[in-house]
This record gives structure tokens, C-alpha cells and sequence, in this order.
């Protein structure tokens, strides 16, 4: 059986790698980062220049972003600046109200958002947000995982670094897992310990039962609980579990205001992951 201090430092890792978000990981990412540089400016940005990694870039251009019925980076990257909040981690745009979607259209449409490639990088996940206004300049960067900042400055001053020898803030300690760790763990963790877990059953089956109550994205879930779709796959546990996860994976991706229980940064791989177990 592991010891309680090495068991307790794997409940710390899933919590910090299993919690809420709204909307798809990337574009939420990339909105965390800008709110983040926000703050550390001060003020309401004039201008925001983002440079991405390429598979940030990907993932972000064709998702729906929550509450705004718009999709890809520029929209997020506005709602991030006029309303984000850091604090919500990858909740970030959950304050977002149609006043502020209008508002980030203008924001849009007033160009002040410049999106680029980061080059000459080795990380996968990495966004760089340089916000300046009235002449200050703030920069933050995420990089390595959806909400672990490496780097801030304002105006030349370095306030986290993490190249330099600093900790980055908001990753994940490092925890040496090994298969049979993880089956030690499963088969022995006090059940007490881990219920926090619940909740991510409870918000990952509301977000599938919310999805079938309109329309959104491709309505694969909706789809296989109407009556055609239960003639054709018929009516049966695997067929609801199928439906329930799928459901939930058309409302996260076609950006509705709905949150699920991310799993190390992906809501689509903690959907099916932890599918209700009483559907």
C-alpha cells in the first residue's frame, strides 16, 4: 500500500490537473494568458499581440468560444482583455455577458489584435501575450500546460521567470508514477479521500443533459437519444453511455456557456473518461 504522504501528493496532482473549465482548452488557454497580462498592465489593453505555438494555433481557430455564438482565437483573445479574470483559471471567460461579446466585436473590428506564429520554439503549448497601453507594456507567458505561467514582466521589470531558476506558477509539481503506482493507488486510495471526484461525474453529466436540451455543434448526442436514433442504435446502457458522451462533447466544443471537469488540460478526454455511471 503507498505510504500516506506519497498518496496524498497524488490527490494534490489530480486536483491540480482535474478541475472545471468552459469552452475548448486552447482559445480558454490563450484568453488566461491575455487576462493575465491585463492585470499585470493595469489597464484595459490598446493593443495585444499574441504569439502561439503551432498546435495552439490548430486546436484554437475553428472552436466555438463560450457565450459569444463566435469562433477562434480574436474573440477570445478580446472577452480575455475586457473581462477575463485569472483567478478563474480555465474558467476565465465565465463573467462574459452579451454587453461584453459586443464590446469584443468592436474591440475586433478596431484591430487591435495581432495573432502570430511563435517560432523557433521546442514547446507544443505555448502562448506569449504582450499587452501594452499608454505607453506601459506587460507580458505574460504560458507554456508546458494550459494554465502554468513561466514568464511575467511589466515594463521591463521580470516578476516570474521560470527559466531563470523561478517556479512557474500554476503547473504541476513533478510526481514519479509508474503503472503499478497508479493500480496501487486505484485499488487502495481510502474512497473518502477521493470523492471530490463526484463532482466531476455531476458536472460532466449536466453538461450532457444541458446539450440535449438544444442544439449544439454536430447534435451527435441529441441525436442518438431521439427516436431514430434509438432505433438505430438501439436502447441500451452502451448506447446512453455513447450518448451522454457525446452530448457533452457537442456543447464543450460548440462553445456553449456549460462547464465540464477538464482532465490535464483536455475536457474531451475527461468527458468519456468519467461518463455518469447511472444513465
Amino acid at each position: 500500500m503507498i505510504a500516506q504522504e506519497e498518496r496524498k501528493r497524488i490527490i494534490d496532482l489530480i486536483n491540480r490537473e482535474v478541475v472545471p473549465a468552459i469552452g475548448c482548452t486552447e482559445p480558454i488557454a490563450v484568453a488566461l494568458c491575455v487576462a493575465r497580462a491585463t492585470e499585470t498592465l493595469g489597464r484595459t489593453p490598446e493593443k495585444i499581440a499574441a504569439r502561439l505555438s503551432a498546435n495552439i494555433l490548430k486546436n484554437a481557430m475553428g472552436v466555438g468560444i463560450p457565450g459569444t455564438g463566435m469562433i477562434g482565437l480574436p474573440i477570445a483573445i478580446a472577452l480575455g482583455a475586457l473581462v477575463g479574470r485569472s483567478e478563474y483559471k480555465l474558467e476565465v471567460l465565465r463573467d462574459a455577458t452579451p454587453e461584453a461579446v459586443e464590446r469584443g466585436r468592436r474591440y475586433i473590428d478596431e484591430k487591435r489584435i495581432a495573432i502570430s506564429l511563435k517560432e523557433h520554439i521546442e514547446e507544443k503549448l505555448y502562448i506569449e501575450i504582450e499587452a501594452e497601453a499608454d505607453g506601459h507594456r506587460a507580458t505574460a507567458v504560458i507554456a508546458g500546460g494550459h494554465t502554468s505561467f513561466v514568464y511575467i514582466a511589466r515594463d521591463g521589470e521580470v516578476l516570474l521567470d521560470a527559466a531563470a531558476g523561478g517556479k512557474s506558477e500554476g503547473g504541476s509539481e513533478a510526481v514519479e508514477l509508474t503503472l503499478h503506482k497508479v493500480w496501487d493507488f486505484a485499488t487502495t486510495a481510502p474512497v473518502e479521500e477521493l470523492r471530490f471526484i463526484l463532482e466531476t461525474r455531476r458536472l460532466n453529466k449536466a453538461a450532457a443533459e444541458r446539450s440535449f436540451e438544444d442544439n449544439f455543434g454536430h447534435c451527435v448526442g441529441k441525436t442518438m437519444r431521439c427516436e431514430a436514433g434509438l432505433r438505430t442504435m438501439g436502447d441500451s446502457v452502451f448506447s446512453h453511455i455513447l450518448a451522454y458522451t457525446s452530448a457533452a462533447c457537442d456543447a464543450r466544443m460548440a462553445g456553449a456557456m456549460i462547464p465540464v471537469m477538464s482532465n490535464s488540460g483536455s475536457g474531451n478526454q475527461s468527458i468519456p473518461s468519467t461518463k455518469p455511471d447511472e444513465v
